[in-house]
């Protein structure tokens, strides 16, 4: 079993921060720290969804606002 690497904050990395830092060709070299790069995927893929969603008519019928989930989405990030 790997154990995780500390990061910079004094806490363990998560497995997939783990593999973030060997796995980082498609950053081009960029300096940030994988907990960054995993947060800014969370924030990409998260949004991206949302979006997505919205804009292919799936929330067409469920009776709530999408602007108040893509907020919600936005407000819920920073705790990640």
């Amino acid at each position: 079993m790997t154990t995780a690497a500390p990061t910079p904050s004094g806490t363990s990395a998560t497995p997939f921060e783990t593999h973030l830092e060997d796995h980082r060709h498609w950053a081009d070299g960029h300096p940030a720290p994988p907990a960054a790069l995993h947060r800014a995927l969370t924030f990409w893929t998260r949004l991206h969804g949302v979006l997505s969603l919205e804009l292919a008519g799936h929330f067409t019928g469920m009776g709530f606002d999408p602007t108040l989930l893509f907020t919600a989405e936005l407000d819920d990030l920073p705790a990640h």
